[in-house]
């Protein structure tokens, strides 16, 4: 049993463990968890393994080589998050050194551990999170400064190079020049003005600045796009597949441009044949042309509220790949034949070319579906609905997670600032477009890997199971939320998940635990080893549906081109292209996520400050020692209730309930409890909205 323990520890030599999630991994039985706690105990009197705080178990460390990335605060302290993902580290904003937000650092463990968490200081900066900031310039003693959001407070950032007349308030890019000590400020170099903080038109410019987004192509990706046009498509039709006959049409927002997919179902004597098609930008855009090694670097598409930053010019995105309805658009098509009750009998996936008879809104095929209008295509759309229904009921039967979480929606006003903000709703029209789209890249994911040559690679699309330590905290909150569902018991399943959430569909907490059970989960990620996809319980999974906005989805269509031609590029060269382009993919993917976060919650806030004062109902999303968080029921908006505003008590922060406890009155304010705030201020250059309890 000691070898088995320590197995597990010298496997993972930087990471901590909870006495839980030691039993977990030997797979201990009833009567053996005694024996175990025993060997653990005595293995720490010897010092064979560390006990921290009372409850982390862990190899000896050297005191200096725990490492983690830094997360700053706007208050000012910070927390280290280990790379082996065991519990965070507290750094006081006395224990910073020079480090900043998203440096990776070296932190030494304090000796006077508390009862809420690690302790530590940061001894080293091992890597700088960035060269580059975007802040807000202010003037001090003098000299011209900018502030960023969050900051070590013992730092600041001097700006040099910059015009004597550059007043403040003005949001600016800079590059770092000395990074000084911590007791120096940083000196940057000014690249470029953005323009007044002020000004809610230049959200979107500083965010684009921020991230390096451009929205301009360079000139040779212009010019090689100008050598394709309609008559590209007409040369091309005889070698393909000719589908124009079909009744097919496309789904999309009322806003959309670039039209990805199109559908189409007709009905035989043996069940149905469903069309999944899509876009062929593979015929426009060739390994390693100037389109293409553009699209590779930017490897999907950001979505903005004011704009996108597109993979490909829209002279291919909006027009020629576009799948337009009355005119001939090459495609990439799924043929899938099904039986009378839409099981799949067959599948066929093959380039083609389409003509789509109509563009459709989906709030067009939910009138249709209502019985509100009617169109040619009605039947069809029924049928469409149908099998959605029967897609989805196989896809729970099997496990499949379904997640409901709203996204904000924004009716822009002038000046960049939203007069109205309100939660996406999800309508049966979505569930037809989402259940094909699942099934034609379930489909592909399975077929086209047994027709390459043997071993040759694969871009999927693969979900790991969830971490147990998260686990163990998405259990926890569902025994401290009292409610009467069943809780899961050992390695979770996306069983388990879902039939949680199932309990919680008319809960006050169902926006709360899905984001908790979302966030629980593993990050999902393209790669070229098949592990599955967890979260749908699917056992092979691609992207194949969007090759305008993913690259991915671009590399999938080459390789089924490959598959119907049987010409097969070197499989070295292959290989270590699709490396790469997997690699970026997954980077893009996680910069554009947190791109599109931060323009939200910018232009949440703009709402927010044209209604100072006013209350509003919400749920604690989220609980720190400083205060709690608080989720706005329609806006999504999120705002901070500090602890300093808080009367008649003080308030003392219990990170094993996810509460702060009133020390006198022991008045509780947790997780998911539903509150009603007014708005106090905005704070536009921390990024933050402040509320108070409004008790009125």
């Amino acid at each position: 049993m000691r070898k088995k323990l320590l197995a597990i520890f010298n496997q993972n030599p930087g990471k901590l463990f909870r006495q839980k999630e030691i039993l977990h991994r030997m797979k201990v039985k009833q009567g053996e968890v005694g024996a175990v706690k025993i060997l653990l105990k005595e293995m720490v009197k010897k010092g064979e393994i560390n006990l921290i705080k009372g409850k982390h178990y862990g190899l000896p460390r050297q005191p200096n080589k725990i490492e983690g990335v830094l997360t700053v605060t706007q208050k000012g302290f910070g927390f280290v998050i280990t790379e082996d993902d065991s519990e965070d580290i507290f750094i006081g904003r006395r224990s910073m050194a020079d480090a900043i937000h998203k440096d990776r650092v070296q932190v030494k463990l304090k000796k006077n551990q508390g009862p809420q968490g690690l302790k530590g200081r940061i001894e080293k900066v091992l890597e700088r999170g960035s060269d580059q900031f975007i802040g807000i310039t202010y003037r001090y003693a003098g000299k011209l400064f900018m502030e960023i959001s969050p900051v070590n407070p013992g730092r600041g950032i001097r700006l040099i190079k910059a015009k004597k007349d550059l007043g403040e308030g003005q949001i600016v890019k800079a590059k770092v020049k000395d990074w000084g000590n911590a007791f120096d400020p940083i000196i940057a170099e000014l690249v470029t003005v953005i323009g007044k903080a002020e000004d809610p038109s230049n959200d979107m410019k500083m965010i684009l600045n921020k991230y390096d987004y451009t929205q301009e192509f360079p000139g040779k990706v212009n010019q090689a796009v100008h050598n394709f046009s309609q008559k590209s498509i007409e040369k091309e039709v005889p070698n393909r597949r000719d589908l124009r006959q079909w009744n097919s049409f496309t789904i999309d927002p009322v806003d959309a441009k670039d039209f990805d997919d199109a559908i189409s179902i007709k009905q035989n004597r043996d069940g149905y044949v469903l069309g999944v098609h899509i876009a062929d930008v593979s015929h426009f855009v060739t390994p390693n042309s100037p389109i293409d090694r553009e699209a590779i670097i930017r490897a999907t598409s950001v979505y903005f509220t004011e704009g996108v930053v597109h993979m490909l010019p829209e002279e291919l995105s909006a027009n020629l790949c576009s799948l337009k309805p009355n005119v001939d658009r090459l495609a990439v098509s799924a043929i899938i034949k099904m039986d009378k009750n839409f099981n799949v009998l067959e599948t066929e996936i093959l380039p083609t070319v389409i003509n789509s008879k109509a563009r459709f809104t989906y709030q067009d095929v939910q009138d249709i579906v209502d019985g509100k209008t009617s169109h040619s295509a009605k039947n069809e759309i029924i049928m469409l609905k149908r099998l959605a229904k029967q897609l989805f009921k196989n896809r729970s039967d099997a496990g499949s997670i379904d997640f409901d979480i709203p996204e904000p929606i924004f009716e822009m006003g002038e000046k960049g600032i939203p007069h109205e903000i309100r939660p996406s709703e999800r309508m049966e029209s979505h569930r037809i477009v989402e259940e094909c789209m699942l099934l034609a890249n379930q489909l592909v994911a399975a077929e086209i890997p047994k027709l390459l040559p043997k071993k040759y690679p694969f871009v999927y699309r693969v979900h790991p199971k969830p971490d147990n330590l998260k686990v163990e905290r998405f259990i926890n909150l569902l025994k401290l939320l009292h409610l009467d569902i069943p809780i899961p018991q050992g390695e979770l399943s996306p069983n388990d998940i879902k039939n949680v959430l199932k309990h919680v569909e008319d809960s006050p907490y169902r926006s709360l635990i899905e984001t908790v059970a979302l966030r629980t989960m593993s990050k999902a990620e393209y790669g070229m080893t098949n592990a599955g996809h967890f979260g749908l319980a699917f056992d092979h999974y691609t992207h194949f549906t969007s090759p305008i906005r993913r690259y991915p989805d671009l590399m999938v269509h080459r390789m089924i081109k490959m598959v119907c031609d049987q010409s097969f590029e070197p499989k070295s060269d292959w290989h270590e292209m699709m490396e790469k382009a997997v690699n970026f993919s997954n980077q893009a993917e996680l910069q554009a996520l947190s791109a599109e976060r931060e323009y939200i919650k910018m232009k949440q806030l703009r709402w927010l400050g044209e209604r100072m004062g006013q209350s509003f109902e919400g749920i604690i999303s989220g609980v720190v020692n400083f205060g709690f968080f608080v989720g706005l029921d329609l806006s999504l908006a999120e705002g901070l209730v500090h602890t300093e505003t808080l009367e008649g008590d003080e308030y003392s922060y219990d990170p094993d309930h996810y509460c702060l406890r009133g020390r006198k009155y022991k008045k509780e304010f947790r997780l998911g409890d539903r509150v009603k705030v007014k708005l106090l201020d905005v704070l536009f250059d921390k990024q933050r909205a402040n509320f108070v309890l409004d008790n009125g």
